[in-house]
């Protein structure tokens, strides 16, 4: 049995020789490509998905409305089964396990009512792994997107440039904080992103539809030019098998300080616990006991954002 490949073969230099190996088909070699070549590729999860959104629509707008002025659901998939089986659809697994040479487990979702209208940023600052890039995000349309209602916005190729840690940023501690990713990272980062000169592109896509991402895309959330309209969607972050799993934001990456992390496992409604070369890793007293009191409670984190 070969050993899991320490970079995801669509980010690696041998893709031609990769999928020649791997055999697969038509789809799913243009669903490498793509994050390959742009960061990012679309999929259409059928029409039993798009039932099951309709379900997964009425769950969470019931949560909505007995919030006024709320955006955001973290992890509604505690309540909703619904959102669970979207969340871990094996069309998105199986094409995340062929770009990525190990399987994939869906660890956080986001539902939002309206466009998020949140800045440039890549995921590879918020969740990232060891080796490194073993993280992916999927953003599924709940209903058709509408030019005003705040699109996905992404850079493509953007996933090439060098993942950006906090030290490179200009942050210095051994504990960076959320607020040195505010006053240090953001403006860093967009001065790489307006060095880099990219394309700036938006998903417009139908109900059904999935964009997925590479962990260092940059993507946000463009402007809200019809206040009235919805962006029904759901963000589902997705990390690999037999990886550390941290929070980059607050690492001293290049220290040797890691925040790790025990992530969700959605699929299972257990965790997956953090491995290197094959070992498990104990991530700390709080990650576990943060696992243990959300499998005990199961309850959601509603926002404005």
């Amino acid at each position: 049995m070969s050993a899991p490949p320490e970079v995801p073969p669509f980010e690696g230099p041998e893709l031609d020789a990769y999928l020649a190996r791997a055999g697969v088909d038509a789809e799913t070699e243009a669903f490498v490509r793509s994050l390959a070549e742009r960061g990012y590729a679309l999929v259409d999860l059928g029409d039993e998905a798009r039932t099951l959104i309709d379900r997964a629509v009425a769950d969470t707008d019931r949560i909505f409305a007995a919030q006024p002025g709320m955006n955001r659901i973290q992890d509604a998939w505690l309540r909703s089964s619904a959102v669970k089986r979207l969340a871990a659809w094996p069309k998105v697994a199986r094409l995340l396990r062929a770009a990525y040479g190990r399987a994939g487990f869906p660890f956080q979702t986001l539902n939002f009512l309206k466009g998020s209208q949140q800045g440039l940023h890549p995921d590879s600052i918020h969740f990232h792994s060891v080796p490194e890039r073993f993280m992916c995000g999927v953003w599924i349309a709940l209903e058709d997107v509408r030019p005003g209602a705040g699109p996905l916005v992404y850079l493509p190729g953007s996933h090439r440039l060098p993942v950006m840690t906090m030290r490179d940023a200009g942050v210095n501690d051994p504990r960076p904080t959320p607020e040195h990713y505010a006053t240090c990272f953001v403006q860093r980062f967009a001065e790489r992103l307006d060095a880099a000169g990219l394309p700036e592109e938006r998903a417009i896509i139908p109900k059904g539809w999935a964009f997925v991402w590479a962990a260092n895309l940059a993507h946000g959330g463009s402007p809200l030019t019809d206040p009235d309209s919805t962006r029904r969607s759901l963000v589902v972050h997705w990390y690999f098998e037999d990886c550390l799993y941290y929070t980059p934001m607050t690492s001293d990456v290049e220290g040797g300080r890691l925040s790790l992390r025990l992530p969700a496992n959605v699929a299972t409604g257990g965790w997956t616990w953090p491995r290197r070369n094959g070992r498990r890793v104990y991530p700390g007293r709080n990650p576990v006991l943060a696992a243990v009191l959300k499998r005990v409670f199961r309850r959601p984190f509603v926002a404005e954002s």
